[in-house]
């Protein structure tokens, strides 16, 4: 009888141990979010509101910190009311990630330092054109859900270093956001 019941409390514990092993396996990035390093993202309110696109990519370095570049591109020819006077800009980025607690990073509230470079038509006068380089700041949130799917609003600008008399003298930066990180 000694036996016997050695015997149920062994299997007893083993299936109870198996359960606590099983129930253990699932994890918050079940998708592997954690794991990718690669964004690309659209800025939506450019393209659906200014005809314009502005494609970003980011290489995620850990989960505080963050760098890449976004191109600019106008789709439109500039006139008086143009939203933009930039034909084209390419803008390199570095970005810290701020009150991050969850299992995957370069999430959450960022602050961006940036330099843009970029071309376009001067705003007081259309007939002429600049090159110049800026550097400034942003601030914004990006939303990264499981699937690694995301959500980014950003504000920011700087100011033109004067490479040229035409280009105007501060640049902006920002805009609502869609991409995908792989």
């Amino acid at each position: 009888m000694k036996n016997n019941f050695t015997t149920k409390l062994l299997v007893l514990l083993l299936f109870i141990g198996f359960q606590s092993y099983a129930q253990d396996t699932m994890s918050d990035d079940q998708f592997g979010v954690g794991d990718r390093q690669n964004e690309i993202r659209l800025d939506v309110f450019d393209a659906a509101f200014f005809s314009a696109l502005d494609v970003s990519y980011e290489r995620v370095n850990d989960t505080s910190i963050g760098y890449g570049a976004s191109l600019f591109v106008n789709l439109r020819d500039t006139d008086e009311n143009a939203a933009y006077y930039e034909k084209i800009a390419f803008t390199p980025f570095f970005r810290f990630y701020f009150f991050n607690e969850e299992d995957y990073g370069a999430k959450g509230l960022f602050a961006e330092v940036f330099s843009k470079f970029a071309s376009g038509d001067n705003p007081d006068n259309l007939d002429e054109e600049y090159f110049d380089a800026a550097l400034g700041l942003a601030i914004g949130k990006k939303w990264v859900n499981k699937r690694g799917f995301m959500l980014e609003i950003s504000l920011g600008g700087g100011r033109n270093i004067g490479l040229d008399d035409n280009s105007p003298d501060f640049t902006f930066r920002g805009g609502i956001s869609l991409g995908y990180r792989f």
